[in-house]
């Protein structure tokens, strides 16, 4: 637990001087070209901190072993998939990932094969951060002390995932739909659940609330109190192995995670008017919050329901800081950010003493270089 606390106090810290401000227009004359040269230096000394960061998040994930509660059986899967069983679940493009990688080192060379899914989960996931945050050190602490990057050492397929749909996030926010899609098309190869961001993040991107749409959140309550047969009929058509799994499949509220996207709620509703109202940024992932809220509450049933939240609440780590940042008063917004820190830093502790249970395995931390 330490080697996890002091790595993520070490990579923020590297995080608090990255500054993505100098990306705004300069000015033309002397100014300008002062202004440019600062922006100049300032993006230098960002990529050294990013590629400082990725090599430290990558060296840990890639140089584990046994870490994460699937660990071995991705270990397995990787023969069968060589061996050219066609009853692999996995996804297609995670597949080829593991078929180069055996050609390239080896057929049970499975470290290398880990190293390259951390490799990419790790550029990444701190390239969308990056792309995307206003508050880049606020949002980087948000990803690793909601767990993200941890939880990245089980179901690695998910989190590779995760971390795509997490790049794909500028190019909707820009508008540019066809690279959207075809990066969470890319997502889907290595988890399908992936396809759900489509319509999700299109949804939130351009749902605006006001009296004519507000009876969309007690209509999709009901929908999903109502419709569990049917929903679960669907998913288990898809899944069928989740059905009546002793893990899986326990319908399990999960108070945490409401209770998170609660007080976010109340905090943005306070903060609305000034952060998220007109900012069509900010109102997709207020949005997205909404919905895992939503799902939380009426859908426990749904198997491996964090999973699909979790494509919805990562967008937690670009709404909290612009909400901050927004708060006029110097006493108060200092009372927020300290509220906020703290409360993440409680849930991390919390999140790493849970890191021996047997759904999670990411503690102790082991590595081959000592085996």
């Amino acid at each position: 637990m330490a080697l996890y606390i002091f790595i993520t106090t070490v990579v923020v810290a590297m995080g608090y001087f990255v500054n993505g401000s100098y990306r705004t227009t300069a000015a033309g004359g002397a100014r300008g070209r002062r202004q440019t040269c600062v922006a100049s230096r300032q993006e230098f000394l960002n990529k050294i901190l990013l590629v400082g960061i990725f090599t430290i998040l990558f060296a840990l994930s890639a140089l584990r072993i046994g870490i994460g509660n699937d660990y071995w059986t991705y270990r397995q899967q990787f023969l069968y998939i060589s061996g050219g069983d066609r009853d692999i679940s996995y996804e297609i493009g995670f597949q080829w990932l593991v078929r180069l990688m055996q050609a390239l080192f080896g057929q049970d060379n499975y470290r290398t094969t880990f190293a390259a899914v951390a490799f990419l989960t790790c550029a990444f996931s701190l390239k969308g951060i990056y792309d995307t945050a206003d508050w880049f050190v606020f949002s980087f602490f948000l990803f690793m002390a909601n767990g993200f990057y941890f939880m990245s050492f089980s179901t690695v397929r998910y989190y590779l995932a995760l971390a795509f749909c997490l790049y794909s996030v500028k190019y909707l926010l820009g508008k540019q739909y066809l690279p959207f899609v075809l990066w969470i098309i890319l997502a889907a190869l290595f988890h399908k659940t992936a396809l759900l961001v489509i319509p999700a993040y299109l949804v939130a991107y351009y749902l605006k609330w006001s009296k004519k749409t507000l009876w969309m959140i007690p209509a999709a309550c009901v929908v999903l109190v109502v419709g569990k047969p049917v929903i679960r009929r669907l998913l288990f058509l898809i899944y069928p192995f989740y059905e009546g799994d002793s893990i899986l499949d326990v319908g399990a509220v999960s108070y945490v995670n409401i209770a998170k996207c609660a007080a976010i709620l109340v905090l943005c509703l306070l903060f609305y008017k000034a952060a998220i109202r007109d900012n069509a940024k900010n109102s997709m992932f207020f949005n997205l919050n909404l919905f895992a809220l939503i799902l939380y509450s009426c859908g426990s049933y749904i198997p491996e329901l964090t999973r699909i939240c979790y494509y919805m609440v990562i967008g937690q780590i670009f709404l909290l800081p612009p909400v901050l940042q927004s708060i006029q008063d110097r006493k108060m917004r200092r009372f927020f950010c300290g509220a906020v820190i703290a409360a993440y830093i409680c849930y991390f502790v919390m999140f790493l003493i849970k890191g021996k249970s047997d759904y999670v395995m990411i503690l102790p931390y082991l590595t081959w270089i000592f085996v």
